[in-house]
């Protein structure tokens, strides 16, 4: 991710972002399709709940979010939004400890604190620093004669 957040800001791809993200996605699928038959050989049953799975997490959790962040990329600068790819598995641990009650131990809301300064002090060090304010002295003004 980090290559392809570099990347894609110095070539710009002459497609929009909806099409890359689904360039992207579909090479990574077919790169890791042979190790995932390797794996796990036998693939599970194609039922409604498994396929509206995996439609929700084709085109919200991966091609929706992945268009979402090149497209945030072709506008900021790289240091500054790759900061945030650190908040996806935040982001997860909270949600699945808010939303489905699930326990967070004293370590994982130690990393989750970590981050967060990580993430906190990387957005600081990229912010441009304030010059230093201009002498209050004016420069002496040039009088000439006129003839």
């Amino acid at each position: 991710m980090a290559a392809g957040t570099v990347l894609s800001r110095k070539w710009q791809p002459p497609v929009s972002a909806l099409s890359f993200t689904a360039w992207q996605l579909t090479a990574g699928g077919l790169i890791l399709l042979p190790l995932a038959l390797i794996v796990e050989p036998s693939l599970p049953p194609l039922t409604v709940t498994n396929l509206a799975g995996l439609a929700w997490l084709g085109l919200i959790g991966a091609a929706l979010t992945y268009a979402i962040w090149f497209r945030g990329v072709a506008r900021l600068e790289p240091g500054a939004v790759s900061m945030l790819g650190m908040m996806s598995p935040v982001t997860a641990v909270i949600l699945g400890w808010v939303a489905l009650g699930q326990s967070l131990s004293l370590l994982q809301g130690l990393g989750v604190l970590i981050v967060l300064g990580s993430v906190w002090a990387g957005q600081r060090a990229n912010r441009p620093t304030m010059p230093a304010p201009a002498s209050r002295r004016r420069a002496p003004i040039q009088l000439t004669e006129r003839s």
